[in-house]
């Protein structure tokens, strides 16, 4: 009975055992295995989720070395004022397309474009008269330039839409004998124009002045010296059913070679 009842309490005590050992193995198995991959994404994410500060520049010229760029600026400075350029390549900054003779002075005349685009004068290869150059406004346009020797003397704008002539003749008795005119017109310059002002260009050359009528463009260069009737002188007539820009005409453009006086 005693030696009965042995047998099985072995045999329980063996299962418990066998038991207890399993869950061990299986528990230090799983501890002993390495780590997934998770951890590694987070710590890319946490990688991607603050840049290095060290990259970051608050003034990006502070990257710029200041010296260099000085010295870059002196070069070019001095290249420019050594640079030589031929006549013929000066005259194009003009959009001039001739070349005149040691006798002559190259210019060219251009009106203005409606109300939209101002007049320009260039001559002997210097730009006179020009948007770029905050000197052109509506009206007549008029440079007065020394024959003998090319330079500026003078120039003047006369709203004439808006005033009288008064002030375009008061100009236009100042000329001397050596002073060559360059005229262009802007939007309208013939609206209150009248016949005293039309004689005085007459006498310069001109043969269209007594014809000028409102907003036609027009164009022209003479002086007291200068041979009459000018050879340098063209008009766009006004007219709705021909005109290129609606109630203007076309713009128009001259140039050639003066004489020097």
């Amino acid at each position: 009975m005693v030696r009965g009842s042995i047998i099985p309490r072995a045999l329980l005590v063996c299962f418990v055992i066998g038991l207890t050992w399993y869950t061990i193995q299986l528990y230090t198995g799983l501890f002993s295995q390495p780590q997934s991959a998770a951890p590694k994404t987070e710590e890319k994410k946490q990688d991607a989720k603050e840049p290095d500060k060290s990259d970051k520049v608050d003034d990006p010229d502070s990257l710029i070395d200041k010296d260099i760029i000085k010295q870059a600026e002196k070069q070019w400075d001095d290249a420019d004022k050594n640079l030589h350029v031929p006549d013929e390549l000066r005259l194009q900054k003009c959009d001039m397309q001739r070349k005149c003779t040691d006798a002559e002075f190259a210019f060219r005349v251009s009106s203005g474009a409606a109300n939209v685009i101002g007049p320009s004068v260039c001559f002997d290869g210097k730009w006179v008269l020009k948007n770029s150059l905050n000197n052109v406004e509506r009206g007549m346009n008029i440079a007065v330039i020394d024959g003998s020797n090319g330079k500026t003397v003078d120039q003047g704008v006369f709203d004439l839409y808006g005033k009288d002539s008064t002030e375009v003749k008061a100009f236009l008795k100042k000329l001397q004998d050596n002073h060559v005119v360059l005229v262009t017109t802007y939007d309208d310059a013939a609206f209150k124009l009248d016949d005293e002002a039309r004689a005085m260009f007459a006498e310069l050359g001109s043969q269209k002045i007594k014809s000028l009528a409102f907003r036609d463009n027009w164009i022209f260069v003479g002086g007291k010296k200068t041979k009459r009737p000018s050879d340098f002188e063209h008009i766009a007539v006004n007219d709705k059913s021909k005109n290129k820009f609606g109630d203007w005409p076309e713009a128009i453009s001259l140039e050639g070679c003066l004489p020097k006086l």
